[in-house]
């Protein structure tokens, strides 16, 4: 295996029929109820929203719309702190569930395997023999002083059920150290089949480097007119044999305690703010609650405040 890449599920969507949203949550996702909070509006045609970090549960849609459930990339990552994403998908597949998104990703931290800087120069050039029509750069400056803060190429349409994007993920995390991602974000009834082959068939990496084989390649041009017939750059080689044997890399995230206290200042700081002027002021009954809350604290709760007060004590040594 190929240690100078990782490969990450980094989007998870799936619909479920047949089970209550609670249903969804307490056998499918493995969580308890008392994690998620009921945001005020739904969303995607669900009128009910449900939200635990970066985890969604929709609901109350139309009666064929089921329960929907949306990881997002920091999602996914907070779901591996307590669960295997390829667990998860298992039991989708075991209620009947179908995933209607799945967004793979490809690490490179030598900068010396995704070779960005030549899928431009290559792409720009019409160097690129593939399925897909079209491909987009996209660079994000800051006005100020025009300093790029991010470059992506995306290959294909967003709208597609197969869509590649490749991009600078150093520069998009402000840190001088190389990092370059290239993600596959996969759709619809490609998203079940990949799915199925996740689970049963094959690994990660030989699924990403055979849907790079059958969509693209980068080509060097020759007097050939025959374009098909130009020979694959080496560098192209390199990386898709490097991406077939990548294996799935697992990546739990903690949350922090300031994540924390984000996450409730956006999501119930209203709804504490509500209570408060409903009680003119008067913090009692809200303390009561925060102190009933001490009783319902639970594992990964405490590990977050021993994580805190190891950040603590390093900062000040």
């Amino acid at each position: 295996m190929n240690t100078n890449l990782t490969c990450v599920i980094d989007w998870l969507q799936f619909t479920i029929h047949g089970l209550t949203y609670d249903e969804v949550i307490l056998q499918v996702l493995k969580h308890s109820l008392a994690e998620y909070i009921l945001l005020p509006k739904g969303r995607y045609g669900y009128k009910t929203q449900y939200i635990n970090g970066n985890i969604s549960v929709l609901c109350d849609g139309t009666e064929d719309m089921g329960v929907h459930v949306i990881l997002t990339g920091k999602g996914c990552r907070e779901y591996e702190s307590t669960g295997e994403l390829l667990e998860l998908m298992d039991r989708v597949m075991f209620y009947n569930g179908v995933c209607t998104r799945i967004d793979l990703a490809v690490d490179d931290k030598t900068g010396q395997i995704i070779k960005f800087k030549e899928m431009i120069k290559f792409a720009n050039k019409g160097h690129v023999i593939s399925k897909w029509k079209t491909t987009t750069e996209i660079i994000k400056r800051e006005l100020k002083d025009g300093k790029i803060i991010g470059h992506t190429l995306s290959i294909g349409s967003r709208s597609s059920k197969i869509y590649l994007r490749i991009y600078d993920k150093a520069m998009e995390q402000g840190i001088s150290s190389p990092w370059y991602r290239m993600e596959l974000e996969i759709k619809d009834d490609r998203a079940e089949v990949l799915q199925n082959i996740l689970l049963f068939e094959t690994g990660v990496g030989r699924v990403f480097s055979g849907i790079l084989n059958q969509y693209i390649r980068f080509v060097i041009p020759s007097s050939d007119k025959n374009k098909s017939r130009w020979e694959t750059a080496k560098w192209w080689t390199e990386l898709v044999d490097s991406v077939d044997k990548v294996k799935l890399t697992r990546k739990p995230k903690e949350k922090t305690i300031e994540e924390v206290r984000q996450w409730v200042k956006k999501q119930i700081g209203p709804t504490l703010a509500m209570l408060m002027i409903h009680d003119e002021g008067d913090m009692t009954n809200l303390l009561k609650i925060i102190h009933s809350g001490k009783y319902r604290l639970k594992q990964r709760h405490f590990q977050i405040l021993k994580n805190a007060q190891k950040e603590s004590k390093t900062e000040n040594l």
